[in-house]
């Protein structure tokens, strides 16, 4: 109990650094609790507890990775979808290197000489992902990208006791890559050391929207089962009690080794072996050894408790523990139920504040697939080892990829008749105190079998859930994404739930490997901000920076309406890729339209007909005046100046109070005599940091030197918030931007 409540107090101060209100909601709990079960005066003894996190949470960054080390030697493989890379050490500490260079693709290659270490790329929107944090979290300092050898050696030295893991894990997977040709392969993988760089992303989509995913992630789940079977199968061989003990203990440590890097792993063998030792002493003390599991992984690497996996493993197996004195004498379908169930109300809170995402049918798809996996999927894992060590045999082989691959439709098909998650935007503290309370007394309703009564606090949570999500102070939010060199701007008018993006970002490409922009900007800020639906998609022209993402936001996000210029010349080849047999939505030719009302949205289309510029892509971009509620917005692409001079022989004054400058402020756009009709009083400038055409040109900085200039390159993302006739604009990087200012008089 002593270590359950030290656990518990420096989760609680971890709590108040990143949400104070939150926080202090959990320290009171942690004190009526802890005075309950151990007097008064023990509390004092907790509390030092709760200041541990602060010193290394409240630090204003993760110290910063060398920017050279000397030397490094490969101690682990690294997968990923389609190639394998290296974890490397060099003076104690990891890093991740990336390179096709087979010298080092022996573990135990040593290498001299002296290798670069990327800069960790900061967060330049607002969005929870940090990508120093996720290094940190998985005990990396950084990442090393090599592309030659020149200057340095490599020799092959001998393995210390990790690296002949990491080697044995290696040669498992290769033997089962090997074993078949069908792809189930990827899925035993999975389910048996972690890897799952081999599943298709669509199909972890699917794992995801039915709430399935923890199955195919090794946890408690699987090492219970194989638990289960060793036992079973010992006692048969008339083996005594502590001699089948013993092999358990063995069994389970070995388990451990080919997945030592998961968390989630760590504390179920853990929790087995210490209970199975604690059984020779006829004592189980559960809650003191789930404790220590999460303790001793803490001293190791105290930023762990930012995991997703940590704090879904943990919060659901201490409630499933607390919960036993009611689960003990039901049958054991309704100890299914009462388990399924409590897994999920307990860890709402989590997966709001972590994933930004609501579920309505994990709890009916878990009492489905909970037991498949249990009678079925887990039994062939477990008998697809023994397999492996006999003589091929091509029915064993149809009869898995029969199994599997039926598996897998059943999932495509539940993932995809409904939907079955609801993103959810960022929500404030007192909301997150009441969604704590309403899940744990829906936890109690069904220990106690009060299924009624915790359907109805379901339905206040849902009610408080959406009720936030559909509140907000500001008629419109108006944001312009950082997807580096490229653009991406989000509309989002409050009044009437209405949802316009204007392009998309662009790909980059390390080497071969693709970066999937969207994944790490503009999908996550849309699931932020608790955004399904796209209620109109506007590419301003096909040219890769505006548009290079639009394929999986369109896979991602329903898109109800897409606004594109068929008389773009790039127009053919790009709808090829992603329009044909792909969107099913509702094309708008911008030839044909000239205003557009969404919601309380107001879009005038200036952009000319086909016979007014070359056959160019730049100066086929779709132009708008945007109106939200007293202000416009004059979105230009990436026009040049000859077609701003046609814009305003064909228009005339085109006054709006901010303009995106074209073309990331290229000094081809954006002229002294364009800016004269416009007369903004700010202007967007979306261009990557760094980037190598020197976006924004001086000369057009000075041209605008007078307005108040938001530039992406040095301000991150940008969000101006429209409240009647008041714009506030604030921004990721530079708070000097922060202002709120009053529509000037006409």
């Amino acid at each position: 109990m002593i270590a359950f409540y030290i656990f518990l107090s420096f989760i609680t101060g971890c709590i108040i650094v990143k949400s104070p209100l939150l926080g202090l909601f959990f320290l009171i709990i942690l004190c009526i609790s802890c005075s309950r079960r151990l007097g008064q005066r023990q509390v004092l003894w907790f509390l030092p507890v709760v200041l541990l996190p602060m010193p290394f949470l409240n630090g204003d960054e993760q110290e910063a990775p060398p920017s050279v080390i000397e030397g490094l030697t490969v101690i682990d493989y690294k997968y990923y979808r389609d190639e394998v890379h290296y974890v490397v050490s060099s003076g104690g500490e990891t890093y991740e290197l990336f390179t096709e260079n087979p010298a080092l693709e022996a573990i135990g290659t040593y290498c001299t000489g002296r290798f670069d270490v990327a800069a960790v790329r900061e967060q330049r929107n607002f969005l929870k992902q940090d990508d120093a944090l996720r290094l940190t979290v998985n005990d990396l300092r950084g990442r090393i990208y090599l592309e030659t050898l020149e200057g340095r050696s490599c020799i092959e030295q001998d393995k210390d006791f990790p690296m002949w893991l990491a080697q044995l894990r290696y040669l498992y997977m290769q033997k089962v890559l090997t074993y078949t040709d069908h792809s189930y392969k990827f899925d035993l993988l999975t389910l048996t050391v972690g890897n799952k760089s081999y599943i298709e992303n669509d199909f972890f989509d699917s794992l995801q929207k039915l709430g399935i995913y923890h199955l195919y992630v090794i946890s408690g789940t699987h090492v219970a089962f194989i638990t289960a079977v060793l036992y079973f199968a010992f006692r048969k061989m008339r083996m005594t009690s502590r001699t089948v003990k013993v092999l358990l203990i063995l069994s389970l440590l070995m388990f451990y080794m080919l997945n030592i890097f998961s968390p989630s792993v760590f504390r179920s063998v853990f929790m087995a072996v210490m209970l199975i030792i604690t059984s020779f002493f006829r004592k189980k003390p559960y809650l003191t050894v789930i404790s220590l599991t999460a303790l001793i992984q803490l001293a190791f690497n105290p930023y762990i408790v930012f995991h997703a996996g940590f704090q879904l493993s943990y919060i659901t197996t201490y409630f499933i523990l607390l919960s036993r004195p009611f689960l003990h004498g039901n049958t054991p379908l309704v100890q299914l139920i009462q388990i399924t169930l409590i897994a999920e109300v307990s860890t709402l809170l989590v997966i709001l504040i972590q994933f930004n995402e609501l579920s309505i049918s994990g709890i009916f798809m878990n009492m489905v697939f909970v037991p498949l996996f249990s009678m079925l999927v887990f039994p062939m894992v477990i008998m697809f080892q023994f397999f492996l060590m006999l003589p091929y045999m091509p029915a064993v082989d149809h009869l898995y990829n029969m199994v599997f691959s039926t598996l897998q439709e059943v999932i495509y098909f539940l993932a995809n008749i409904i939907r079955h998650r609801f993103s959810i935007k960022n929500l404030i503290d007192p909301v997150h105190v009441a969604i704590a309370v309403l899940s744990y007394m829906m936890a109690v309703n069904i220990c106690r079998l009060k299924f009624l009564k915790a359907c109805l606090l379901g339905g206040v949570f849902m009610t408080v859930i959406f009720a936030a999500n559909a509140l907000d102070r500001d008629d419109f939010t108006f944001t312009m994404i950082d997807v580096g060199q490229g653009d991406a701007f989000l509309i989002e008018d409050h009044m009437s739930d209405t949802t316009v993006l204007i392009d998309t970002g662009g790909e980059f490409t390390f080497g071969e490997r693709e970066s999937m922009l969207a994944e790490r900007t503009v999908l996550p800020y849309l699931k932020e901000r608790g955004i399904d639906d796209i209620d109109l998609l506007i590419l301003s022209h096909m040219d890769i920076d505006h548009v290079g993402e639009v394929g999986d936001v369109l896979d991602k996000k329903n898109v109800k309406n897409l606004l594109v210029n068929t008389d773009d010349p790039k127009y053919e080849a790009w709808s090829e890729n992603y329009i044909h047999g792909t969107y099913n939505g509702n094309i708008l030719r911008s030839e044909d339209v000239k205003n557009i009302t969404a919601g309380h949205i107001l879009i005038e289309n200036l952009t000319l007909g086909n016979d007014s510029w070359p056959a160019d892509s730049n100066d086929a971009s779709i132009v708008l005046k945007v109106t939200l509620g007293h202000y416009d917005f004059l979105m230009t692409g990436d026009v040049t100046e000859a077609m701003e001079r046609r814009l305003a022989e064909a228009h005339g004054r085109l006054d709006a109070d901010i303009l995106k400058l074209a073309h990331h402020g290229s000094d081809t756009s954006s002229s002294a005599e364009f800016l004269e009709l416009v007369q903004p009083d700010h202007v967007l400038i979306s261009a990557g940091a760094g980037n190598q055409y020197g976006h924004p040109h001086k000369e057009v900085l000075e041209r605008v030197a007078h307005t108040n200039i938001l530039n992406s390159a040095e301000a991150g993302m940008v969000q101006l918030n429209i409240r009647h006739d008041t714009l506030c604009t604030t921004s990721r990087l530079d708070a000097s931007l922060d202002e709120c200012t009053k529509k000037r008089a006409e």
